[in-house]
């Protein structure tokens, strides 16, 4: 890649290199729901009566009810699957209703409320296949994560007789996407479930038990975000052809009537949802291009280089670096780079040349583009793993940059604080309801204020190092996921920060009614604060005590990481919950011991681990998670054990599946 001659620093304003940026003029709005999240009303559908039926392309029946399950299918291939159960409760549709697309194919039921959150089923039958597709939609309005249990809970009519998962193995496993049964008597169709893909953020667990199958996921939707569930199913009596299937499954094309700021929500797949934010209609057939007129028109294209206007300067973006382009207004485009950057700038060629599967060249004006991109190939996939560490500007631009090179602050309430890029997941700019920036903390805290310097130094992938002025971003992103940690300490503050870390502060003074008293802080269990009443706390302690008086001290000690320390006023506490009786290091040394004495020759010693584990509490999950993928299989399952205990799911031995009046009529045990 080379460009003109320029300074190799530059200074990004509003105005940059006298181009007018209008194709993204800014971004949605980070926790904006995105357009087409839910079905659009065409028609209300009602289910007092038994069951709404909708016909596949290949025949089969799938005949749903208001739990969002499949009543019977064809031939009782079912006996009540597809029920989704949130911590062993069933969703139900509020008023045993829902409502239809203008299509007919798609049906869609809630919101219902659970855990805070709003969570609603889309369902949708194909037309063109024998396929049917479930959409679980977590919607998380409030200002902390929130983890739930889920099951997808299928029941078979018959006794499931012979199980085959895609890689070929009688039980599901780390390589698998999905698995097809086939059940014992009667002439019910075998069914396919693909509950997941390659590369997703989050894989379930598969049971699979008589005629029962469980696919069990632990989720955490983050505050302010939506995070999706997908499923297929198929019934099929083409044992064959569930086979192929599950060989390449062309998850993308099953999902494409979904905008791509819907499928980049889908959790347990790599569905695709577009490449730096740039949603492309692309084919696994051909080079494809979208005429503004709305045509498609597809072949080769030919072009071996672009050359942009851009913030940078003008660049010569190689062919082999591009996924592809999306158009607006005149000449100004935004590329899409393999590595997920989105360079946007005016377009200096004249023509996109495209090679004609039929024969012959078409050259065909930038401006009569939508789109065009590459076809779906092992080098130029239709999916984006991150990448590293990246910047989205307010013009649409997103550019991967060096952390280790940023210098960063925020000037919080409580003074200015340093941040350290290897601790941070996010700031985002544009945060609705306030003019803060926040800070998102990879264990999960969030923290408001403004971002200092008022211009950052950034040292970019592209091989230049720019000055951007902080009014020209939306977001910097740091790192593929949180790392949520439950051991750490949680504050709530009064403007809605929640911090996760560890008290700094020493013994602190309480003056109650029966005379003054010293604290030490890693007794204190909670405590609660009254903001019209500053300085007054109740203090739960470890050993049951409770506690009512004021501080000794104007200010508590809080540090979000060891670099981040923070001094709080006591007037600006809402809570603090300490979730062990153990620093968090002393909690991670005591369950690494007793995982290791899980495997002890002792009889008595391993179910004394076990029973301890249990005692701890359900905030050591995180921490036994760590310890699945031990070798031994008795520790392995010893430790799911103490998991189930502590609702991390259903147990294995233990459905606990509430039973439908029609299970029982068939024959389900639940």
């Amino acid at each position: 890649m080379t460009s003109t001659k320029h300074n190799s620093t530059m200074k990004l304003g509003l105005l940059c290199c006298g181009i007018g940026l209008v194709i993204a003029a800014g971004i949605p709005s980070i926790d904006a729901a995105p357009p087409g999240l839910h079905v659009k009303r065409a028609k209300a559908i009602s289910f007092t009566n038994g069951y709404y039926i909708l016909q596949d392309g290949g025949s089969y029946r799938w005949d749903f009810q208001y739990y969002g399950n499949v009543y019977s299918g064809t031939n009782y291939a079912y006996s009540g699957g597809m029920y989704c159960q949130i911590n062993g409760s069933n969703f139900t549709a509020p008023g045993q209703s829902g409502w239809t697309n203008k299509a007919g194919d798609e049906i869609e039921m809630g919101p219902i409320s659970r855990n805070g959150l709003s969570i609603s089923r889309r369902i949708k039958v194909y037309k063109d296949r024998p396929m049917a597709r479930w959409l679980e939609i977590f919607e998380n309005p409030g200002n902390t994560p929130v983890t739930l249990s889920i099951a997808m809970y299928t029941c078979t009519n018959y006794t499931i007789s012979q199980t085959v998962t895609s890689s070929g193995g009688a039980a599901f496993g780390e390589k698998d996407i999905g698995f097809r049964v086939r059940t014992q008597g009667g002439n019910s169709p075998p069914t396919l479930h693909i509950v997941t893909s390659k590369r997703a953020k989050i894989r379930p667990t598969v049971q699979i038990q008589s005629n029962q199958i469980y696919v069990r996921y632990s989720l955490t939707v983050p505050a302010h975000k939506t995070a999706i569930l997908c499923h297929f199913e198929s019934q099929n009596r083409d044992t064959n052809a569930h086979d192929k299937l599950m060989k390449k499954f062309p998850s993308y094309q099953l999902l494409k009537d979904l905008p791509g700021s819907v499928r980049s929500l889908i959790v347990n797949m790599n569905a695709g949802g577009g490449i730096g934010g740039v949603d492309l209609d692309r084919s696994e057939t051909s080079d494809a291009v979208m005429l503004k007129s709305g045509d498609p028109i597809f072949g080769v294209i030919k072009n071996n280089t672009f050359k942009i206007q851009t913030l940078l300067g003008q660049l010569d973006l190689p062919a082999e670096r591009i996924v592809g382009m999306a158009g607006g207004r005149s000449r100004n485009v935004r590329f899409v780079l393999l590595d997920g950057q989105v360079v946007s700038g005016q377009i200096a060629d004249p023509v996109l040349q495209l090679d004609l599967d039929g024969g012959g060249v078409l050259r065909i004006p930038f401006d009569k583009i939508s789109q065009w991109s590459y076809r779906v190939t092992a080098s130029k996939p239709n999916e984006e793993k991150f990448g590293g560490a990246y910047i989205v500007l307010r013009t649409g631009d997103r550019l991967r940059f060096d952390p280790k090179a940023l210098e960063i602050k925020l000037l919080t309430r409580h003074g200015l604080v340093a941040l350290e890029a290897e601790q941070l997941y996010e700031l985002t700019m544009d945060n609705p309801g306030n003019a803060v920036h926040r800070a998102v903390f990879l264990n999960g805290s969030r923290l408001g204020g403004f971002v200092e310097p008022e211009t950052l130094k950034l040292k970019l992938d592209l091989g230049k190092t720019v000055t951007v002025s902080r009014d020209m971003i939306a977001q910097m992103r740091f790192a593929e996921e949180e790392l949520p940690d439950s051991t750490l300490t949680r504050v709530v503050l009064t403007n809605g920060d929640e911090l996760f870390g560890a008290l700094t502060a020493g013994k602190f003074k309480l003056t109650t009614d029966y005379g003054q008293i010293e604290i030490d802080p890693s007794r204190v269990q909670t405590m609660k604060f009254r903001p019209e009443d500053l300085g007054r706390t109740i203090v739960g302690m470890w050993k049951g005590s409770i506690l009512k008086g004021r501080l000794g001290k104007s200010q508590l000690g809080f540090a979000v990481t060891p670099k981040t320390v923070l001094n709080i006023y006591a007037g600006q506490f809402v809570s603090i919950n300490c979730p062990l009786p153990l620093p968090p290091k002393a909690a991670r040394d005591e369950v690494e011991k007793l995982v290791a004495q899980l495997g002890a020759e002792s009889y008595e010693d391993r179910q004394k681990a076990t029973k301890t584990l249990v005692e701890m509490g359900k905030n050591i999950l995180p921490i036994l998670k760590d310890h699945l993928k031990t070798g031994d299989p008795e520790v392995r399952q010893r430790i799911e054990d103490v998991m189930e205990q502590l609702g991390s799911g259903v147990s294995p031995n233990q459905p606990n599946q509430p039973i439908m009046p029609h299970m029982m009529r068939f024959g389900c045990k639940g």
